[in-house]
């Protein structure tokens, strides 16, 4: 029995701990949440582990190293299916993870018509900058991540950084060009430098403001209609008759749900 019992124990300290449901999901939150603010070379396995709440040695029984951490991070910012809990260690596959996450998502289809020369009356300087913001609101966490890693990891610099980000602002460039040679936008600027310069405001409106440590008060549809207002005014679009300060919180709830 003595010996039985020794041997047992000898197999479950060599077995360690076992995966536990639920915890993937947090060790991959954990890991979008450490790379996003320290990067991927500052961020060592034991900071993820610690920012999920486990011990750094449970980490490997979900990810076989850094590499599938950063797999992970990914997909839980992208919000894509994670691997099942028991399944073992995360292979890394970023190629693939990278192609899955990059993928219509992060697509602004009228803007690149709007760059073309084409989409008829859907190109308003307030369409193609609703869809800005709307995109950079609803992919913030992805975004964020990829911004911060794209100098540090050569697959996000080529598929994301150099690819789809630079061609989004090319195509927004673009688009604010064709608008200021219609007149539609002011032409007195370098459409390029008005592009930049809207495009990260309202990134930081969009994205940042929501983490900052003493953001502006104000709901989101508020947030937004203001971002969208000072997007038009800052590239010389008409402005709605309506001032959003003139009146209380409420009326400016109101005016805004109503277009106004």
């Amino acid at each position: 029995m003595n010996r039985s019992f020794s041997k047992s124990a000898r197999d479950a300290t060599r077995r360690g701990p076992r995966a536990a449901p639920g915890r993937l999901a947090a060790i991959a939150d954990a890991a979008a949440r450490v790379f996003t603010r320290q990067g991927f070379r500052l961020s060592p396995v034991a900071d993820v582990a610690r920012e999920a709440g486990v011990a750094a040695g449970t980490v490997y029984l979900y990810a076989t190293d850094k590499a599938a951490l950063l797999d992970l991070a990914i997909r839980a910012a992208a919000g894509l299916r994670l691997p099942q809990d028991g399944d073992g260690p995360v292979q890394p596959d970023l190629a693939a993870t990278l192609a899955e996450a990059l993928g219509p998502r992060l697509a602004l289809p009228r803007i690149e018509a709007a760059a073309a020369g084409d989409g008829g009356e859907a190109v308003t300087p307030r369409a193609l900058l609703a869809d800005l913001y709307d995109l950079m609101t609803r992919e913030a966490r992805l975004i964020l991540l990829l911004d911060r890693l794209g100098a540090e990891v050569p697959e996000i610099r080529d598929a994301y950084t150099a690819g789809l980000r630079d061609r989004a602002l090319a195509d927004f460039t673009a688009a604010v060009a064709r608008l200021a040679g219609t007149g539609v936008v002011r032409p007195d600027l370098d459409p390029s430098m008005m592009a930049r310069a809207v495009l990260e405001m309202m990134a930081w409106m969009a994205m940042r403001r929501p983490g900052d440590a003493a953001p502006p008060a104000g709901d989101e549809t508020l947030a937004r209609e203001t971002t969208l207002r000072l997007a038009e005014a800052a590239l010389g679009a008409p402005q709605p008759a309506t001032s959003l300060a003139a009146a209380g919180p409420a009326a400016r709830i109101q005016n805004v749900r109503a277009g106004r």
